[in-house]
């Protein structure tokens, strides 16, 4: 972790020997030896403070605090919106209230753990906050799938249909997007979630036995 964390530190200025005192420090004030991750989160808040005057360090010095706290299993939505808020400024492109986060790789991690312990409303509800990029909505996806499967144990087939065509509906909404930005088209279902949702059609349609 700290190897990692050190090379994204160095675009701020942060050296091993500084990270070395910052944690020095840290361990003399709790009086016992600190852990490498309230290290960062000393670095972190000090270089809030540093780069108060340079928008563009600002800005990333937040989304490597979203990334911490993704990493320790803790929602990162409050650093990435100040994130976006001071790269509107930057641009000047009103951003008060911003209207999408962008996610990277750690808050990526953190929201398939979520879905992976089943929690798939804080999961789905940060990805719909987010800029809809593949990876994005690959999660999303993944969702819809967990959720219609759900669904199919309860035999609710409604909700299948619901689940899985809600998916499709908001990749298509995004499908250009997706082109414009990476040049790639959005995940579709998979061949087993595609199977589910002819049979969940034909029993709604009366034409399978249950």
């Amino acid at each position: 972790m700290i190897i990692d964390w050190l090379a994204r530190l160095e675009i701020f200025g942060i050296a091993r020997k500084d990270f070395d005192i910052y944690m020095s420090e840290l361990s003399k004030q709790f009086g016992s030896q600190a852990s490498v991750t309230d290290t960062l989160w000393r670095i972190l808040n000090q270089l809030v403070r540093r780069s108060a005057r340079d928008a563009h360090m600002l800005e990333q010095v937040y989304r490597e605090m979203a990334g911490l706290a993704s990493s320790e299993g803790r929602d990162p939505t409050a650093f990435l919106i100040e994130a976006e808020r001071i790269r509107g400024r930057r641009l000047n492109i009103s951003a008060t209230s911003p209207e999408r986060i962008a996610l990277g790789d750690d808050e990526l991690k953190y929201v398939r753990q979520l879905r992976k312990n089943g929690n798939l409303e804080k999961a789905e509800e940060l990805l719909l906050k987010a800029y809809p990029s593949p990876a994005v909505l690959d999660e999303l996806r993944k969702i819809a799938s967990a959720r219609a499967k759900i669904a199919r144990k309860n035999k609710d087939w409604q909700a299948v249909v619901q689940h899985l065509e809600g998916y499709t509906d908001y990749a298509t909404q995004w499908w250009d997007y997706c082109l414009q930005t990476v040049n790639q088209e959005p995940p579709l279902h998979t061949e087993s979630d595609l199977k589910l949702l002819r049979e969940a059609r034909a029993r709604l349609a009366g034409s399978v036995d249950t």
